[in-house]
C-alpha cells in the first residue's frame, strides 16, 4: 500500500509551523504535554505527512511574518525573493492580524488546520451524496460537475474514480467528530490527568476566540489529492478556507475549477508514477510537479473537449494560479513563483489550443511539459513572449468584436430609418 499527498504550495497552512513544538514529539496544551503515540501505518504517514511537511509548504512568507515573535521559531526569510509578493501569503497575514499572540501559538501547537481534514479521510462515512463545497454548499454544482468532466477527459488515463469531498471547519463544532479524530490522531495519549475530553474542550474554546468561530479559514486553507489509502478511495480535499481566499480576490467563479483540475492532475501524475511515494521531495522536483499540475488543469480547462473555458475565464485561471505562488525559493517544497504558476497555465492552455480537436495522451503532455521546463533558465522571461502573445491575440479579438458591432448597430440605424 502506498500513501502519496499533494496539494498547493501557498495553499497550506504550512505545518512545519505547528511541528515547532510537535516536531520533538509533544502536542503541548496548557499545563500539560499530550505525547503522541506510534500509530498504524497509514494513520503514522498522515500525521508525519501533515505535521512535518510534506503536504503544507512552509514558504509562505506572510505566515511567518506572523510567527517572526515566536521564541522557537526557526524559519527565516533569507530565501525569499525581495520583489516577489504572494497574493495568497498576504491574505494569510491578513487573516491573523488580530489574533493574540497566545492563541496564535495555541493554533498551530495543536494543529488545528489538520483536524478537518483528518476527520474527513478517516473518520466520516465516505458517503459523497452529503458532501458540499464552500461553507454554504455554493459550490457544490460547479464542483461536482467538473469533476465528472475531468474523470471523463481523463478516464483512458485509468483515473476515472476520485471521490470529492468538502472540508469544514464547522465539524469540529461536534464533539462526536472531534473527540474521535483526536483519539486517532493521538490514541493512547490521554490519561486520568489530562482527557481528551478536557483536550476538546480547551479546542472549541480557542475556535470561539478566532475571527469568524468554526469558519475561521486557516482551519480549512488546504485543497490536496490523496490515492490509495487504508480505508478510503482515491481523493479530492477542497477545505472551505480556499473558496474564501478566491472570493475575497473576486476570483470565486474559475478558482474551484482550477481547484479541482490542479488536484485532479496530481492523480494523473500518480497514474503514471511520477510522484514519489516518500519524503525528501527536492525543491526542483517539488515545483516542477506542481507546475506541471497547473499546466494540465490549464490544459484541460481550456481544451474544446474538457472545461472548454472561453478566453476571459482562461485569463481568470492564470490569475488563480498566480494568487497561490510562493516566494520562498530556498525551500524543499517550494512550488513555483506567483510568476512561474501563471505561466504553467499560460502554456497548458496554447497545448490546448494549439491541439484543437486532438486530445492529448497524458503521458505525451507530460513529456512535452518536461521538455518544455527543462529548457528554460528562466521560466519568468521564457513566459513573457507568451504572455504577449496571448495579449495580442487578445487585442486582436477586441478589435474584431468592435467591428462586428459597428456592423451591427449600422444594421440596426439602417433599418431604423426604413
Amino acid at each position: 500500500m502506498t500513501t502519496t499527498f499533494k496539494g498547493f504550495g501557498t495553499l497550506r497552512v504550512f505545518l512545519v509551523l505547528s511541528s515547532l513544538r510537535i516536531i520533538d514529539g509533544n502536542l503541548f496544551s496548557g499545563n500539560h504535554h499530550v505525547h503522541p503515540i506510534q500509530l498504524d501505518d497509514s494513520i503514522q504517514h498522515f500525521h508525519k505527512v501533515f505535521v512535518d511537511k510534506e503536504i503544507w509548504n512552509e514558504a509562505n512568507n506572510g505566515i511567518r511574518a506572523v510567527m517572526v515573535s515566536r521564541e522557537d521559531n526557526p524559519l527565516s526569510t533569507s530565501n525569499t525573493i525581495p520583489s516577489c509578493s504572494s497574493p495568497s501569503a498576504k491574505w494569510l497575514e491578513e487573516q491573523t492580524a488580530s489574533i493574540s499572540n497566545d492563541d496564535l501559538n495555541k493554533f498551530f501547537d495543536w494543529t488545528l488546520y489538520v483536524l478537518p481534514f483528518a476527520y474527513k479521510l478517516y473518520i466520516q462515512d465516505q458517503d459523497e451524496s452529503q458532501e458540499y463545497f464552500g461553507r454554504y454548499g455554493q459550490y457544490t454544482e460547479e464542483i461536482r460537475d467538473i469533476g465528472d468532466e475531468a474523470q471523463d477527459f481523463w478516464s483512458y488515463a485509468g483515473v476515472d474514480d476520485v471521490h470529492l469531498f468538502g472540508a469544514h471547519g464547522s465539524d469540529l463544532a461536534d464533539l462526536d467528530k472531534l473527540i474521535p479524530t483526536l483519539e486517532l490522531l493521538f490514541r493512547g495519549s490521554y490519561g486520568s490527568d489530562y482527557s481528551v475530553q478536557e483536550h476538546a474542550t480547551e479546542i472549541q474554546a480557542l475556535i470561539s476566540r478566532l475571527p469568524e468561530g468554526y469558519n475561521f479559514p486557516l482551519l480549512t486553507f488546504n485543497a490536496f489529492a490523496t490515492d490509495d489509502m487504508e480505508g478510503s478511495e482515491p481523493s479530492i480535499i477542497i477545505g472551505d478556507g480556499y473558496f474564501e481566499f478566491q472570493k475575497s480576490i473576486s476570483m470565486d467563479s474559475e478558482g474551484p475549477e482550477y481547484a479541482l483540475t490542479h488536484e485532479f492532475s496530481h492523480h494523473l501524475q500518480y497514474a503514471f508514477g511520477t510522484v514519489p511515494t516518500s519524503n525528501g521531495l527536492s525543491d526542483q522536483y517539488a515545483r516542477k510537479q506542481e507546475l506541471m499540475a497547473d499546466a494540465f488543469s490549464a490544459y484541460f480547462l481550456a481544451h474544446n473537449n474538457g472545461g472548454d473555458m472561453t478566453a476571459d475565464e482562461i485569463s481568470n485561471i492564470h490569475r488563480v494560479a498566480y494568487s497561490v505562488g510562493d516566494c520562498d525559493v530556498g525551500n524543499d517544497l517550494h512550488h513555483g513563483t506567483p510568476s512561474e504558476r501563471r505561466c504553467a497555465t499560460v502554456w497548458g492552455a496554447q497545448m490546448a489550443d494549439s491541439n484543437l480537436g486532438r486530445h492529448l495522451n497524458a503521458l505525451e503532455l507530460s513529456y512535452q511539459f518536461d521538455s518544455w521546463f527543462n529548457d528554460i533558465d528562466d521560466i519568468d522571461a521564457m513566459c513573457d513572449p507568451i504572455l504577449s502573445t496571448e495579449s495580442a491575440a487578445s487585442v486582436s479579438n477586441t478589435k474584431q468584436t468592435l467591428v462586428v458591432l459597428q456592423a451591427v448597430i449600422a444594421g440596426i440605424f439602417l433599418l431604423a430609418l426604413v
